[in-house]
């Protein structure tokens, strides 16, 4: 029996990406993928991020279920870090095809790297690396 999962069209995942530090001509910013996106009916239920803080309904929420730290230089767009909070990696590949495929698209003139810690997770995501050197960053 397969497993059945949300798709990245599902109201249940909601994006929010958010400028951490900007010192031009690079930007700091992350990518919260949270899981259900419901109004919060008071503010303390979950931590906002945002600058300045959104109030009342604005607030969509949920559990934060996945991170991506990265910076953009130009059109080269660099994941620093990642984390999730799930039980598989299945918020971490929605977060990595919102970024190729909606926010930094190739055909729009942007190259994303990675470092290859998690060499086996980012290839089966369509990175790739331009040389046989294990220390060079993979590519998409």
């Amino acid at each position: 029996m397969a497993i059945r999962r949300p798709g990245i069209q599902s109201p249940t995942w909601l994006f929010q990406d958010f400028l951490y530090y900007e010192d031009p001509p690079s930007e700091l910013r992350y990518l919260l993928v949270k899981w259900d996106g419901e109004i919060f009916d008071r503010v303390s239920e979950t931590f906002d991020y945002s600058n300045p803080p959104y109030a009342d309904d604005e607030q969509r929420g949920g559990s934060i279920v996945a991170r991506i730290d990265y910076t953009i230089e130009g059109f080269l767009v660099t994941i620093d870090s990642w984390e999730v909070n799930w039980r598989d990696e299945w918020p971490l590949r929605l977060a990595s095809n919102y970024l190729r495929n909606c926010k930094y698209r190739e055909w729009d003139g942007y190259v994303i790297q990675v470092p290859q810690d998690a060499y086996s997770f980012w290839v089966s995501e369509y990175f790739h690396p331009f040389s046989n050197d294990p220390r060079t960053n993979l590519y998409s």
